[in-house]
């Protein structure tokens, strides 16, 4: 009798996402030693990352679009994503919230399969001027739960910084960059008949063997004309944890931490766009983020719309 060879199941390719539309790129370059060797010479803002953590328990507590049950659900699972040490912090009030922003539609952000990507174009004038004399973020995830935001952050008057927080560590600090070091990659834009400085962010997750993920943050390098890795983390997850939970909620916010603002100048986001790969891991295309994936939340601290592309642009004031 003759043996019939055994025959390959076919596999799924686990790729990373292709490159944003609407810029010019060829290939990635690694660029992560580089900018570690940056974050490692910062100081540590110690009081900074507790009122980043603090925060996001005042969000998830107060979002208006969750009833009181699903609001204590999500506090919940951010202390378990957290750590113990964060669960004492809900005791101790932080105001403010969010400025201006958008979250994602409970439909829309669980729907993807094996990965999930996001770009945008952070619209971040230095100084950020008018009374901010404390913390204020223009950040993003992109639907995953163990994903990763990579932002704009603001403390008073003083230079701004790029920075990365991974949802998926235990030490979730990992990048700090200074607005001084990124004269490659921030750049002139215009919308709405006048000039903003910006920072081209994109941010992904997936799959990348059946039971590791990716997490990637990149910026863009108007010099060269293409895409630097600025970070990488590999971990072990399912599919369940990057599914569920509340983190990866939100889209584009201006994050806001006093209990009003005024004479701020515009920030916001002039394009955000996703793409998601399938259940075999295949990726569609690049899509602008639309009105009916993602709802508005305004907490009323002083900013005020100066112009709305729903939903994928946007800019505030005060």
């Amino acid at each position: 009798m003759t043996r019939r060879p055994a025959v390959a199941l076919a596999r799924p390719a686990f790729t990373a996402p292709a490159a944003p539309a609407g810029r010019p790129h060829k290939t990635v370059v690694d660029l992560r030693k580089r900018f570690d060797a940056i974050s490692s010479k910062v100081p540590v803002d110690a009081a900074f990352r507790e009122s980043f953590v603090r925060h996001k328990f005042l969000v998830a507590h107060t979002h208006p679009h969750s009833d009181l049950q699903a609001r204590d659900t999500a506090v919940k699972s951010l202390a378990r994503t957290l750590g113990s040490g964060a669960s004492k912090l809900l005791s101790q009030p932080v105001p403010g919230g969010v400025g201006y922003g958008f979250f994602y539609t409970a439909g829309f952000k669980t729907a993807w399969g094996r990965g999930t990507s996001m770009a945008f174009d952070v619209v971040c004038p230095t100084p950020p001027g008018g009374n901010v004399n404390t913390w204020l973020y223009l950040t993003s995830t992109n639907r995953s739960g163990l994903g990763v935001e990579a932002f704009v952050a603001y403390n008073g008057q003083s230079a701004a910084s790029f920075k990365v927080f991974d949802w998926a560590r235990s030490d979730h600090w990992q990048t700090d960059i200074p607005f001084s070091q990124l004269g490659k990659y921030l750049t002139t834009e215009s919308a709405h008949g006048a000039a903003y400085q910006v920072l081209p962010v994109w941010n992904s997750t997936w799959m990348i063997s059946e039971t590791t993920w990716r997490n990637q943050a990149l910026l863009y390098n108007h010099v060269r004309g293409g895409w630097d890795l600025i970070y990488q983390y590999d971990y072990q997850a399912t599919d369940t944890q990057q599914k569920t939970g509340w983190v990866g909620s939100w889209g584009p916010i201006v994050e806001t931490f006093q209990a009003s603002y005024n004479g701020t100048k515009q920030m916001g986001t002039l394009r955000t766009q996703l793409i998601s790969a399938n259940a075999s891991g295949v990726w569609g295309n690049w899509a602008l983020l639309s009105a009916s994936n993602a709802t508005v939340r305004i907490d009323n601290v002083g900013f005020h719309l100066v112009f709305l592309d729903p939903n994928y642009a946007f800019s505030v004031n005060s």
